[in-house]
C-alpha cells in the first residue's frame, strides 16, 4: 500500500511514521509525509496513492475539507482519520472516510484500520479485474446499467428486449420456457400477439450481444430459452457476502458498498418484486444482527449501519431510537437535533406521536448539554 501523511505536527508524523514500519505483516510504502494540506493535494496530482492518513484539526485547514478534496480526485484512495477529538467521527462519514483513529494511535486499532482499508483497496481490484476478465458486467443494485467489454455502458433498442435479457441473466441458471416468459413480460397482451414480441425482442436481443462478440448468446431448446453469457454482477457479490455464516466489519461494509438501492429498484418490474423484498429484509437482518450483537464496532461503521437501516425501513421505530441513541452517545448536539426533527417528522406523516421512548432519551439528553 501506498501511504502519505497529513498532520500539521511533525511529532505526529514521526510517531505515526514509526508505528507503520513496525507492521511489518503489510506492504506498505510511505511515499511522502506533509504538514501543509496544500503540498499534499499537489503531490497527490503526480503519485498514485491508496491510503491517507489525515489529521482532522490542523491550523490551516479542517480535515474534512481535505478529504473532500482528496475524494475528488481519486474516489479510489482509502483515507484514515487521526485525531484527539471523537466528536469528528459523524461527520467523517459525510466523506466516506475508511475509518477514524483516536490519537494516540494504538496498534491493534491501526491494524484494524489497515487491514479495512486493504480490503476496500482488493474490492476495487476485484470489480475492475472482473469487470475486465468477464465480457458483461450487470450493476443490478439501484440503476442497472450492462458494461460491455470496453466498459463501455450497453444501450437497448427498446424497454422490453432490455427487460428480457434481465430476466434471461436472473434465471440464467435454468432454462425458461416460452409460455412462462410471456406470462411475466407481456401480460395483459393477447397470446399470439404477446408471443410474436417475445420472437421478436429475441431476435434483437440475439442480434445485439452478437455485435458484442458473443456467439450463440441465447439457446433455445424445446421451447425453453436459457442466456449463455458469461455476466458478473453485483449481485452475485452480494448474495455470497449476505449468506455467510459469520460477518465482521469488512463483510458488513462491502455489503453496505454493494447495497447502493434495491435490487433493479428503477425498472419497476413485477417479476423482480419478491427478490427487491428478499434481499432488503436479508441485509436488514444481517445489520441488525451486528450491531446488536458484537460487542465493540466502529463508530463509523455503526453510523453507516444505523443510517441504511433507517433508509431502508424508514418508519423503524426501533431503528430510530438506535440511531438517535448512538448520535446522543457521541454527543452531537446538533445531529441529535436534526434526527430528532426527522423522526418527528416522518411519523407526523402517518398520523403517529413520538414514541415515549424515544422523547424520553432525547429530553433527557437536552436537559444535561
Amino acid at each position: 500500500m501506498n501511504i502519505i501523511i497529513i498532520d500539521d505536527e511533525k511529532m505526529a508524523i514521526d510517531v505515526l511514521r514509526f508505528k507503520l514500519n513496525r507492521l511489518t505483516q503489510f506492504q506498505i510504502s510511505i511515499k511522502g509525509t506533509f504538514t501543509n494540506a496544500a503540498d499534499a493535494l499537489i503531490f497527490l496530482e503526480k503519485e498514485s496513492i491508496d491510503v491517507v492518513f489525515l489529521d482532522i484539526e490542523m491550523i490551516d485547514v479542517h480535515g474534512l475539507q481535505v478529504a473532500k478534496q482528496l475524494k475528488g480526485k481519486s474516489s479510489s484512495t482509502q483515507i484514515i482519520f487521526v485525531t484527539a477529538h471523537a466528536q469528528f467521527a459523524v461527520d467523517a462519514f459525510d466523506v466516506e472516510a475508511t475509518d477514524y483513529l483516536l490519537k494516540p494511535v494504538h496498534e491493534k486499532r491501526l491494524i484494524k484500520a489497515l487491514i479495512k482499508a486493504q480490503q476496500k483497496l482488493q474490492l476495487q481490484e476485484d470489480v475492475a479485474k472482473v469487470k475486465k476478465e468477464h465480457l458483461l458486467y450487470a450493476h443490478t443494485f439501484g440503476s442497472f446499467y450492462l458494461l460491455d467489454a470496453q466498459h463501455e455502458v450497453m444501450k437497448w433498442r427498446t424497454r422490453k428486449v432490455r427487460e428480457l435479457f434481465l430476466y434471461l441473466w436472473f434465471h440464467q441458471k435454468k432454462p425458461m420456457l416460452n409460455v412462462v416468459i410471456i406470462e411475466e413480460l407481456w401480460p395483459d397482451l393477447e397470446f399470439e400477439k404477446a408471443a410474436s414480441n417475445l420472437h421478436t425482442s429475441i431476435y434483437q436481443l440475439r442480434k445485439h450481444l452478437k455485435e458484442k462478440g458473443i456467439q450463440d448468446p441465447i439457446r433455445l431448446v424445446n421451447n425453453h430459452y436459457q442466456l449463455n453469457v458469461e455476466i458478473a454482477s453485483d449481485y452475485d457479490k452480494f448474495i455470497y457476502l449476505l449468506e455467510q455464516k459469520r460477518h465482521d466489519e469488512i463483510s458488513i461494509q462491502q455489503l453496505l458498498n454493494y447495497y447502493e438501492g434495491d435490487f433493479l429498484a428503477e425498472e419497476e418490474y413485477s417479476w423482480a418484486i419478491q427478490t427487491q423484498l428478499r434481499l432488503k429484509q436479508g441485509i436488514l437482518h444481517v445489520l441488525e444482527m451486528y450491531i446488536t450483537t458484537t460487542i465493540s464496532i466502529n463508530s463509523l461503521l455503526k453510523l453507516n449501519c444505523l443510517q441504511k437501516m433507517l433508509e431502508l425501513d424508514e418508519f423503524n421505530e426501533n431503528y430510530m431510537f438506535l440511531l438517535l441513541e448512538f448520535l446522543i452517545g457521541q454527543n452531537k448536539k446538533q445531529d441529535c437535533i436534526k434526527c430528532y426533527e426527522r423522526i418527528q417528522e416522518k411519523l407526523s406523516e402517518i398520523g403517529i406521536s413520538v414514541p415515549e421512548k424515544i422523547l424520553s432519551i432525547y429530553n433527557a439528553y437536552m436537559i444535561h448539554v
